[in-house]
């Protein structure tokens, strides 16, 4: 069968809400039309695509297989549209991109802030995330463009470059705190700290440096994956954390937080910019990447 893009945007709703009344709204559809959409694609299909049950709409096998390519099919009719309204002059578009939290709030944000103003008619949308988060966040065309701290799946994932960026992480604590700046690290090991969770990049790597220096696992008082929840409670606590200097740079000149100066626990951390293997790189973000600096390879 033929599937029209009003269909799909209401196969999508349904399967996104798991609700007819929240996508009935999503789409500008009344429920018993919405109701009809749906299964008129069914009979079409030759297939069930929900189980309707008392606590909404789950998806069945043939749902499930159906419901990557939907996304897939939508996503280029969106790409064409926007294709095609910009050669007519219209300029539409969207620069959908993900982040880990420290490159969101400062290369992404400067290289938006730029591009968004010279195309004052086009939009964006910025997802902050961890690594694992952003790769599927690509691959059901959540966003367009992710920027990483780690390798993706070269399977699913093409590398666009290395961003001409980098950050350090470092142990900072609370000004008032009693440790000296330059502590030993058995005095650090001794400590409570704050950090993300244990299938986190940041935190597989700090326990990885603990090992490498022979450190006993210092105590893991408090596990969040908020960058802004780690300073908070670091701030107001005795709990140490380890995050990117950029990020805590407000609030060490704000004289809330300070870094701690222990060499043999920091590290130089790079980006990576990825597109998804699959489908067309939307015009917006094409445009984008004029903005975004990539190293140069030598």
């Amino acid at each position: 069968m033929d599937l029209d893009q009003r269909q799909l945007r209401a196969f999508l709703a349904v399967a996104e809400t798991g609700s007819l009344g929240r996508a009935a709204a999503l789409v500008h559809l009344t429920q018993p039309s919405l109701s009809r959409v749906i299964q008129r694609m069914e009979q079409g299909l030759g297939a069930r695509l929900f189980e309707r049950q008392s606590k909404g709409m789950t998806l069945t096998t043939a749902g499930e297989a159906l419901l990557p390519h939907a996304r897939l099919l939508e996503s280029e009719m969106l790409a064409a549209r926007a294709e095609l309204d910009a050669l007519r002059g219209l300029r539409r578009g969207t620069v959908r991109i993900g982040a880990v939290a420290a490159v969101m709030r400062t290369l992404v944000a400067r290289s938006l802030g730029s591009f968004l103003q010279d195309f004052p008619q086009l939009t964006a949308e910025a997802i902050e995330a961890v690594d694992g988060e952003l790769g599927d966040a690509l691959l059901s065309r959540r966003i367009d463009l992710a920027v990483t701290a780690s390798p993706l799946d070269p399977a699913d994932f093409e590398l666009i470059g290395t961003c001409d960026y980098s950050d350090e992480f470092a142990v900072f604590c609370a000004h008032s705190h009693p440790l000296p700046s330059q502590p030993a690290l058995a005095d650090l090991a001794g400590q409570g700290w704050v950090m993300p969770g244990k299938a986190m990049t940041p935190r597989i790597q700090f326990e990885a440096i603990c090992a490498d220096l022979g450190l006993v696992l210092p105590a893991i008082v408090v596990e969040t994956s908020s960058v802004e929840a780690m300073i908070a409670i670091s701030a107001n606590s005795a709990l140490l954390c380890w995050l990117p200097q950029p990020i805590l740079a407000a609030h060490v000149a704000a004289g809330t937080m300070r870094k701690l100066d222990v060499p043999a626990m920091e590290r130089v951390r790079r980006f990576l910019l990825y597109r998804r293997r699959s489908g067309l790189l939307p015009a917006a973000a094409r445009q984008f990447l004029d903005y975004f600096p990539l190293r140069v390879s030598s």
